[in-house]
């Protein structure tokens, strides 16, 4: 007799299994939060996976929309990627770009520009923006950015 009411995401079977590539610090945090809440570690990682998946999902469901509405441009896959304004300009609709190593704004893009033709980042390791760029304004259109840093 099989049973279908729930989802195996939500299944109590549970496995043991090895993490590669963990960080020790990372570990030994996730260790030491179990003990001070009273839960395990495995509930601890469970929570944050499902966290983590949910978020993805969610920019995800957001990028298609806009893609399917016709309302933005998307750039993506390119390890590493130089922006003017003029580039920005030349464009009719806002961009998205993700799936990047790093991305560098030149030194003659400005808040404006930012603004009005940069919709969303997403999924890059790390942003490069003149000095006179708000880092607070890079932010806020990001998702999944490793590091903003002022050139």
């Amino acid at each position: 007799m099989s049973s279908s009411s729930g989802s195996s995401e939500e299944s109590s079977e549970r496995k043991t299994v090895t993490i590669r590539g963990l960080s020790t610090d990372i570990y030994d945090r996730v260790s030491r939060l179990a003990r001070e809440t009273g839960t395990t570690i495995g509930e601890i990682v469970n929570e944050a996976l499902r966290r983590y998946i949910a978020t993805l999902e969610n920019i995800s469901k957001a990028i298609d929309n806009m893609i399917r509405a016709g309302d933005v441009v998307v750039i993506s896959g390119v390890s590493s990627l130089t922006v003017t304004r003029a580039d920005l300009e030349a464009l009719d609709k806002p961009v998205i770009f993700k799936d990047m190593d790093e991305l560098i704004f030149a030194d003659d893009v400005n808040n404006d520009i930012i603004k009005s033709k940069v919709a969303r980042i997403v999924n890059v390791n790390t942003v490069y923006v003149p000095k006179s760029v708000s880092t607070l304004l890079i932010a806020s259109k990001s998702e999944l950015v490793k590091k903003i840093v002022p050139k």
